[in-house]
């Protein structure tokens, strides 16, 4: 069943008032493919508005994003039929300077969206397309780095920065350029809670000081419950239900359910196994353990994480929250011998210093940040494949159990495309599951439920939780309470560089958000 189109009354009446609209659009990114990624799709974001845009992973809500900021078809796919307009112009009509001025984009991966190597020197040649005057210059880019705490990372190499601090760069770009319409393509998605609500603020305030027509592709409602002007679920055609507003909002659970959304009325929390009077076995242990960032502990003057005691418990699910950049993935790096420490970090009552590459990786297995940077096979098929080896040689045995799980995940479609083909979200998808059909004991996972729709989100933890039961340890980075809440024995929390245990009571009560 496909979602019915419900158009607001004043946009059926007019498009004047509208900032950016398509209509019956059909897209797709190759000429041979069958389906198009958009098949009739049909909206309008009315202008000084604060819009939602809601829907499953890979439904092309960011295909989508890219077509009414005119990404694309202009650097490729091929839009078959439709039309967009800015501000009641022809997209096409606008030369690019004068479009730059209109509209900007966030995209959802921020690797794809810089051209330089340094922030200073991005936001440099973003206001050199848009022709700004060489005095203003600086000016204008100390104060966006100013309102986005980015100041002090003006001058350093972007493919240094964690996930949320490049995020952070990507939105002090789009607060440099002014536009009058912003997309943003989950914006929040590896930024800790803290600067989440701030960038939110700074984002309210554009949309009410300045006019900023404001378009965001999000897989909750987290942040903008109370801020939202409207709210529109995209489904798996590019069907868009319009009209849903605050006002409104509680009529339409079942299509939230429907759709895999996430119901904001949702309660979170509670169910957590009782573990008191149980025997915690480490499986990875930490002790007075100082980690430094950069590949020679001796070139930096303070640990990134300092005097660490921890213990990470066999055959549980620690969660660790953190704000952006505070070391999560260094530590993760050190755990695997990769990262340069002080103190003891053991694995099973083992010194990492003193354990072989080949040891290690046996033992633990890894879901970066970026999934992209750790696939090495042809096809979404044979990198499932290639982790089953060590437990299946049949081959016609190793496709079926390696069909069977893509399924699991809904990506039986694409065993044939190459990993760099998929959505972000369909990357990291393929990341876990590429991981879990290995025969490693212990995972860490970098945000692994980032850019997943609610659903998604729900059958990747089951499954962890599932093999969890059979002494799996897996130990996980979220910036997403709802996850900790629902699925995480164990919570660490990171502050001012030192790792401390919090109760679950603690989280599920809500008295974590204070410190994030």
């Amino acid at each position: 069943m496909h979602l019915q189109t419900k158009q607001n009354p004043k946009d059926s009446m007019t498009e004047q008032g509208i900032a950016v609209s398509c209509h019956n659009v059909r897209f797709r990114y190759f000429q041979q493919n069958r389906k198009n990624i958009l098949d009739g799709c049909s909206m309008m974001v009315r202008q000084g508005t604060i819009t939602v845009l809601m829907g499953r992973s890979a439904c092309g809500k960011s295909t989508l994003a890219a077509l009414l900021s005119g990404l694309y078809p202009e650097n490729g796919g091929f839009l078959e039929d439709g039309s967009i307009q800015h501000f009641g112009k022809p997209i096409e009509g606008y030369p690019f300077p004068e479009r730059a001025a209109h509209v900007s984009m966030m995209f959802q991966n921020p690797d794809l969206q810089f051209c330089m190597w340094t922030l200073r020197k991005e936001m440099r040649f973003c206001l050199e397309n848009l022709s700004c005057p060489r005095e203003q210059m600086d000016a204008r880019i100390e104060k966006a780095a100013e309102a986005t705490g980015m100041t002090n990372f003006l001058d350093r190499d972007l493919f240094t920065l964690s996930g949320g601090e490049k995020q952070k760069a990507e939105l002090t770009c789009i607060f440099l350029l002014q536009s009058k319409l912003i997309v943003l393509d989950e914006p929040f998605g590896n930024i800790d809670m803290k600067w989440a609500r701030k960038i939110r603020d700074l984002l309210i305030k554009k949309n009410k000081e300045d006019g900023t027509t404001i378009l965001i592709i999000f897989h909750s409602l987290d942040y903008f419950m109370d801020y939202f002007d409207e709210l529109k679920v995209m489904d798996s055609r590019g069907t868009i239900c319009e009209g849903i507003t605050r006002e409104t909002l509680t009529q339409y659970e079942s299509l939230f359910r429907r759709e895999g959304l996430r119901w904001p009325y949702d309660r979170h929390g509670g169910t957590h196994p009782d573990l008191s009077g149980q025997v915690s076995i480490p499986s990875i242990t930490l002790q007075s353990a100082s980690i430094y960032a950069g590949k020679k502990r001796h070139t930096c003057k303070s640990p990134i994480l300092s005097g660490v005691e921890a213990i990470f418990p066999k055959g549980r699910i620690t969660a660790i929250l953190d704000p952006s950049g505070s070391g999560k993935t260094t530590l993760f790096r050190a755990i695997l011998g990769q990262q340069k420490y002080d103190g003891s970090i053991c694995l099973e009552g083992n010194e990492v210093k003193k354990m072989s590459s080949a040891k290690r990786f046996q033992q633990v297995g890894i879901v970066f940040q970026d999934p992209s940077n750790q696939f090495i096979m042809q096809n979404v098929l044979q990198e499932v494949e290639e982790g089953l080896k060590t437990t299946e040689s049949n081959p016609d045995a190793l496709e079926k159990k390696a069909k069977d799980l893509l399924k699991a995940f809904h990506l039986e479609r694409f065993v044939r495309y190459s990993p760099y083909m998929l959505s972000q979200g369909q990357q990291r998808r393929l990341a876990v599951l590429a991981i879990l059909s290995g025969t490693q004991k212990v995972l860490l996972l970098d945000e692994p439920t980032y850019g997943q729709d609610d659903a998604m989100t729900k059958e990747i933890m089951t499954m962890l939780r599932n093999r969890v039961e059979e002494e799996l340890t897996v130990v996980l980075t979220t910036h997403d309470l709802a996850v900790v809440q629902d699925y995480a024995d164990t919570c660490y929390l990171v502050q001012d560089g030192i790792l401390k245990e919090r109760s679950m009571a603690d989280i599920d009560d809500g008295k974590i958000k204070s410190f994030l």
